[in-house]
Order: structure tokens, then C-alpha cells, then sequence
């Protein structure tokens, strides 16, 4: 099954070869049959294949080898058209010298070490929820700040692509004025705030101390200095010496606090001398209570740290247990899966037409996401399998949503709850609303965008882009000169360079035709046409329906498993992906076998893994 299971070569078979052996193995085969078509001159589909010349090249590039060992292995690549054809011999030759890369790679045989995230600065969710533990705000202060780009695996949180800007400090500088002004006006909220008053006047600037330096310890996540109080400290007595009151005269330091690079960014020491190192017990904390929490440590993850405990694997089990445990984990859901699944576009990004699907309206959109965050998060407090993200008998509904499923079990009110599906079709992530509409457009369905979701989200094998003269589709499935949309895309589909890709793509997606754009179950289709869902892949790979699709994809566990690990642990570290990390899916994806794809076993894993609990000197 070419497309749901990774191919696996013996150990036996691909002896490991040197830099150079590597070079001469490979470049004669690249440069006769690739690099014309992918070189520095042309670049097919963005796939650039002439810098591969170099067995450090070939690991950094290993997610396309195995890319290319499936189109070569298939025959798709080089193309039947070309001038000069490789024989069996050259491809089987060449797939071995590759696949020998992709084997060290998997099993640590290549130089390993935990990585290294830069300087990154909290985004603008991890800014909302910390201010909000930090003085206990219930607004979002962060409304209006620029949208964070998305990096390494896809996701907002990644260092690199967290950039600054004079206009974000600006915007840093309304927002903590803003959130100070609104302590100061809630007397709950102040006196959270100003935790202790100055019994005589000449306590006021040791009390302020105090105060100051507990916020600065929460805020900075780590303990302060003399150097980092000073500034805050002589901000208070300035004001108190003008006349202000004890109070007034913590305004500029709270507000100075939110301010800091030491808050806004999220720093770890180095360690001169030194090419890997552990991580403090504060830093640990930092990265767990962000990676479940979006925030900062609490109290609890404060006071182990201090105490030097994070660093014992039981203590540290018992504090993610208790994270997922907390509401504050749906940060986990709303972020990580959001980002990654696609359902955080029912936010603002998916946009049906309104003639065309008058139903679809803000009740319907909130219920959608909502569903999918609900899911999500009863994965990981109730520990059920990953396994449940492909196929599942529940769901989560209110009773809007129940209606637009037209759900068996009677589902009353607003409040999103888990509900038992009696149809096989529905359940899993494919069969929800949220995932169904974001991957169409605003007239009709896209199989296309169906079946390249399910590749890159679901088993980490994205497709490449078309070529820039592919042509385009209709916009809307009622103009079709009296084909079915299936058809023009059939006819589409057999020119010979758009082929290759899309008998990849469109067999998965018209397995979910029976969904309409906005999720709804069909049996006709816009033009009032019986609906056509048989699909069929390479190898003969007959099934013509969600549920049919869904025992395809339950056999390809592992894959699944193996691209979850990695968006995951991208998200967790903060950093894109490199080779050395493949191995540590690999052990990862080993032990959820074993744990029947636990979900907490995955964020253990994860939290006690070589790159998130170490730092590397260089990337």
C-alpha cells in the first residue's frame, strides 16, 4: 500500500557508506535522470534535488529521500516522457544507496543530539493566557497584535518564526498599560496584585521589594537578581518620592514587568564549553506548562523547581498528569490540534457561501470547532488511543450540531457533550464538520483538498504542489456543462502532468463525497446527480466511503503514529524537525505500540524525551 505504509528495507540488505562513497553512488543517477527538471536552472513542483551531493545534504534532506525512493521505486519518476528512461538495474541500485540513508536516520546511526531552539518570544496566545495567570485578567489583551507566522512543522509557536517588530513593541507597551489599568480597577484583581501594605513608611520600599519580587519571579519564570530588580525597585521609589501613594507607585513597575524581554521572550542559559547539556529544573517547567498549558508554570511547577525536583522522572510524570488534568490543557487541544489537524480555520479562515449554504451560520461554526477541541481534549484527559483520532464510535455535539449531522440520540441544548454515533461514516476527525469544511471551498467539496489533507495531516506524506500551468477548476460544481464535478476532475486528472499526483490524491478525497462542503451527508450532488464515491489507488486498493477509508488508514497505525510524534514534538520543543530526531520518533512510536497508542503515553514520551528535557550548542 504505497501510500499508507512507509517501505522497509532489512538492515542486512544497505550496508552504511561513507561521505564519499555516498557522493559517487548517487550523483551520476541525479544528474542523468533529475537535476535537469530540479536543479538551480528549474525547479519542478519546488523540488530541488541538485544540493544532495553530500551525505550530510541527504540527512538533512531525508523527509524528500523517501519522497524519491517511492517515485522512483513506482516508476513515476523520472517521468515515461523523458528523453532517457533509468533501467531496472539504475533505479534498484540508486532506491538501495537511498534507502540505506533513510535506515541510519531512523535507527540513531547518524549523529545525534537534542537541538536547539533560539531566542523565542511568547506568540500571541502563550501573551494572552500568561497575563491572564500572571494578575488574572479575563480580557485578551493580544487581540491586536500582528498574526504570528508559522514555522518548523506548522505551528505559531515556533522560535524562527517568531519575529519582532517596533510595531509589536508599541503594541506591548498599550497592552500592559492596558492590563495594569484593569488590576487597578478590580479591587479582587489589586489586591491579588499588591499582595501585602507597608506597615510604617519606612517599610514601603523592603514591601515593595517583596511584592515586586514575587511577580518578577512568576513573570521572568526563574529567580531574580539584584540586576533585574533594580530597575523596578528605582521605578517605585521615583514615584513614591514625587508623592504618590504606596499603590500608585507600583503602577510603572507592574507595567514595566510586562514589558521586559526577560517576559516577553522565553530564554535558556547556555553552557559554554559544552556541546549538549540538561536543562535547569525553571527551564523545564517553562517548557512543560507551555507545551500543555500555553503559559506559564503555576505555583506548583514554581516550587519543585525551586527545589530542584523536575528533574526526577516520577516527580515529573505526576506534574503532567496533573496539567492534563487541569481546563487549562484545552490550550493543548485549541493550539496544537488546531494548528494541526486544520479546525482552528473555523475560527475566522472558513467562509461558505451564504446562498449556497444558508444553514452555515455562527452557531453552527462555534459548535464545529468546539467539537473538535472537545474531542481532542477527551483524548488526552481520559487516555484514550490516538487510534480514536481515525475512527471512533462518539463524537462531541450540541444540539445544533446534532441536527446538522442528523444524529440518531437525541442531543437537547447549547452545551457541546460526547455523544454516541451509530453510523459508521461519522467518526474519527474526518467525519467532523470542521475538518470537512475547511478542506473545501465556499461552492463546493474539494476532493483534491480532501485527499491532500488526509496525505499531509493524517500520514505525513504531503503532495507537491502543482505546476504553475496545471489549469484551475470551476469555483462552483452547478457550472458544469452537464458533467458531475467528478467528471471534469477525471478529465483534469489525465493529463500527463498532473497524473502522477492526483491518482494519489483524488481517490481519497472522492471517498468523501458524501459529505457536502459544509459536512452534511448526501446522496446527490448539487445538481441533483447520484454521488460517486468509489475510489481506487495504486495496487488495486478498491473502497468507496468514509468508513471503508477509515480501515485503510487504521492499517497504517504506525505512519500515523510516526506523524503525530513529530508534530508533536515540533510543537512541544518549539523547533522545526531535523534528522537526529527521526530516531527519537522512532523509539516513541515503538513504545505507543506497545501502550496501544496511548495518548498520554505520546505527551510522557514526549516530555521525557532527549530534546525536550536538553539543549544542543548548536542546531
Amino acid at each position: 500500500m504505497r501510500l499508507l505504509i512507509l517501505l522497509i528495507f532489512s538492515a542486512s540488505a544497505f550496508p552504511s557508506l561513507k561521505a564519499d562513497e555516498f557522493r559517487d553512488a548517487t550523483q551520476p543517477f541525479l544528474k542523468k535522470y533529475c537535476i535537469s527538471c530540479h536543479g538551480e536552472e528549474k525547479q519542478k513542483g519546488d523540488i530541488v534535488l541538485h544540493d544532495i551531493n553530500s551525505l550530510d545534504a541527504a540527512f538533512k534532506k531525508h523527509r524528500l529521500l523517501e519522497n524519491i525512493i517511492d517515485q522512483v521505486e513506482h516508476g513515476d519518476m523520472p517521468p515515461d516522457d523523458g528523453d532517457v528512461i533509468p533501467t531496472d538495474d539504475e533505479r534498484k541500485k540508486f532506491i538501495e544507496v537511498v534507502s540505506n540513508i533513510n535506515k541510519r536516520i531512523k535507527t540513531g546511526d547518524v549523529p545525534q543530539k537534542a537541538g536547539r531552539v533560539t531566542l523565542r518570544r511568547l506568540n500571541r496566545h502563550e501573551y494572552h493566557y500568561t497575563v491572564r495567570d500572571l494578575f488574572g485578567v479575563n480580557f485578551n489583551p493580544s487581540q491586536d497584535f500582528p498574526a504570528d507566522g508559522a514555522g518548523g512543522e506548522g505551528f505559531d509557536n515556533t522560535a524562527d518564526a517568531l519575529f519582532s517588530s517596533p510595531a509589536l513593541l508599541e503594541k506591548y507597551l498599550a497592552a500592559a498599560k492596558k492590563v495594569i489599568a484593569s488590576v487597578y480597577a478590580n479591587p479582587g484583581l489589586k489586591k491579588r496584585a499588591i499582595i501585602k501594605q507597608p506597615e510604617t513608611p519606612k517599610d514601603a520600599e523592603a514591601t515593595a521589594k517583596e511584592i515586586l519580587s514575587y511577580h518578577a519571579t512568576l513573570a521572568y519564570r526563574r529567580r531574580v537578581s539584584k540586576e533585574d530588580m533594580a530597575p523596578l525597585i528605582n521605578a517605585f521609589k521615583r514615584d513614591l518620592k514625587s508623592g504618590k501613594s504606596f499603590d500608585d507607585s507600583l503602577r510603572a513597575p507592574f507595567t514595566a514587568l510586562l514589558i521586559n524581554p526577560r517576559f516577553l521572550f522565553r530564554a535558556e542559559q547556555n553552557q559554554p564549553g559544552k556541546t549538549e547539556w540538561k536543562l535547569n529544573d525553571f527551564e523545564i517547567a517553562t517548557r512543560l506548562s507551555y507545551f500543555l498549558w500555553s503559559s506559564m508554570p503555576d505555583r506548583e511547577l514554581f516550587r519543585l523547581a525551586d527545589a530542584g525536583k523536575l528533574g526526577d522522572p516520577k516527580v515529573l510524570k505526576a506534574q503532567t498528569l496533573r496539567m492534563i488534568a487541569s481546563p487549562k490543557s484545552t490550550a493543548l487541544a485549541r493550539h496544537f490540534a488546531g494548528q494541526w489537524i486544520g479546525f482552528d480555520k473555523m475560527v475566522s479562515v472558513v467562509d461558505p457561501d451564504s446562498r449556497r449554504f444558508p444553514n452555515f451560520n455562527n452557531d453552527l461554526r462555534k459548535a464545529m470547532y468546539y467539537e473538535s477541541v472537545e474531542f481532542f481534549s477527551h483524548l488526552l484527559r481520559k487516555d484514550q488511543p490516538l487510534t480514536d483520532l481515525i475512527d471512533s464510535d462518539y463524537t462531541f455535539a450540541n444540539a445544533t450540531l446534532a441536527r446538522h449531522y442528523g444524529l440518531k440520540e437525541k442531543v437537547t441544548g447549547s452545551e457541546i457533550k460526547k455523544v454516541s454515533l451509530h453510523n459508521k461514516q461519522r467518526g474519527g476527525i474526518i467525519g467532523m464538520g470542521s475538518v470537512l469544511t475547511s478542506t473545501s471551498l465556499p461552492l463546493r467539496t474539494s476532493p483534491v483538498l480532501r485527499g491532500v489533507w488526509i496525505l499531509d495531516t493524517l500520514l505525513g506524506d504531503p503532495a507537491p504542489p502543482p505546476p504553475p500551468d496545471a489549469g484551475e477548476l470551476p469555483a462552483d460544481d452547478t457550472k458544469a456543462d452537464g458533467l458531475t464535478f467528478r467528471e471534469q476532475l477525471d478529465i483534469h486528472r489525465k493529463a500527463p502532468k498532473c497524473a502522477n499526483c492526483h491518482n494519489r490524491i483524488d481517490p481519497l478525497g472522492y471517498s468523501l463525497e458524501n459529505f457536502d462542503a459544509i459536512g452534511r451527508w448526501r446522496e446527490k450532488d448539487a445538481n441533483g446527480k447520484p454521488i460517486d464515491s468509489s475510489a481506487a489507488l495504486p495496487g488495486d486498493i478498491e473502497f468507496s466511503s468514509p468508513a471503508e477509508l477509515k480501515q485503510l488508514l487504521m492499517s497504517a497505525k504506525n505512519k500515523f503514529a510516526a506523524n503525530m510524534t513529530r508534530k508533536m514534538l515540533s510543537y512541544a520543543t518549539g523547533r522545526g524537525l531535523e534528522y537526529y530526531d527521526e530516531a527519537v520518533v522512532t523509539k516513541i512510536v515503538a513504545k505507543l505500540k506497545k501502550s496501544g497508542y496511548s495518548t498520554q503515553a505520546l505527551v510522557h514520551e514526549i516530555v521525557n524525551s532527549r530534546p525536550f528535557l536538553n539543549r544542543s550548542s548548536t542546531q
